[in-house]
């Protein structure tokens, strides 16, 4: 999970300051992740102790699916993504000695690190245009970003900025979901909108998705997903994803212009 942490504000203070930045937090994130471990680590041991014939096997070679996931200010959605900023698989890891896997210190020292704080998922959903999420490597077959209404949402609309090409975005194929487990492919345009921002440094596309207007069997759902079909050289760049109000819609519509693919 990948967010800033933040105090809800309160009559004496005027605005909520970010909890990364209070005194001891490295501290206290560490012990934390620590304590976590050990009671995971002692439950495993708890539960093998009341039935000789069940063992933990202390390694795991099935391939589990892992997503990076980033809830946004308000708690409306989580965005996420199956591609993750370090391999997981190849960072070794004993419960019983490791108690560190789950912490800042056990992480790569490389260059991935400054790319991964500079470019993280967060950027997606920190409502700044300017910074953006980028992919730390080229897009396989079925690599994904999501987003999770947290509950089957009818009529949602949300906004979608990408600093990818138009091209890639084309090429993703765009599925629903009531439970993440069975997903649907929309393949019409009907209630997608797009506009494109050019500055000196990027070629934003923005694309409006009003479900209300999606085709029959497609308005209601919790998930939507975003999939590569094919293998491609380029790298999703997301900069914002954030629900609409339906107050200002109409205003906001003039903005843009119907999708034709």
């Amino acid at each position: 999970m990948n967010t800033d942490i933040r105090y809800q504000p309160s009559e004496s203070r005027k605005r909520s300051v970010s909890f990364s930045l209070t005194p001891r937090f490295s501290h206290f994130q560490y012990t934390s992740a620590v304590f976590a471990i050990r009671i995971l680590e002692r439950s495993l041991r708890f539960d093998r102790s009341k039935d000789n014939d069940v063992t933990f096997s202390r390694q795991q070679n099935r391939n589990f699916p892992y997503y990076v996931k980033c809830p946004s200010f308000n708690d409306d959605f989580i965005f996420y993504t199956n591609i993750l900023p370090f391999e997981m698989k190849n960072t070794s890891f004993n419960i019983s000695q490791n108690f560190e896997r789950a912490t800042r210190r056990n992480l790569p020292r490389d260059p991935n690190v400054k790319y991964f704080l500079a470019h993280s998922t967060w950027k997606t959903v920190d409502g700044d245009l300017s910074t953006c999420w980028y992919a730390n490597r080229d897009i396989y077959p079925n690599d994904f970003f999501a987003i999770d209404f947290l509950y089957i949402k009818t009529n949602v609309i949300f906004k979608l900025a990408v600093a990818h090409s138009q091209r890639l975005q084309k090429n993703l194929d765009i599925s629903i979901s009531f439970d993440g487990l069975l997903w649907f492919s929309y393949r019409s345009q009907n209630g997608i909108y797009t506009k494109t921002n050019r500055t000196l440094e990027q070629h934003l596309h923005t694309y409006l998705f009003d479900s209300g207007e999606f085709s029959s069997g497609f308005k209601s759902f919790r998930y939507i997903s975003f999939k590569a079909i094919e293998q491609s050289d380029r790298r999703f760049q997301i900069c914002e994803v954030q629900i609409v109000s339906t107050n200002n819609i109409t205003n906001i519509k003039r903005d843009f212009h119907r999708l034709n693919m």
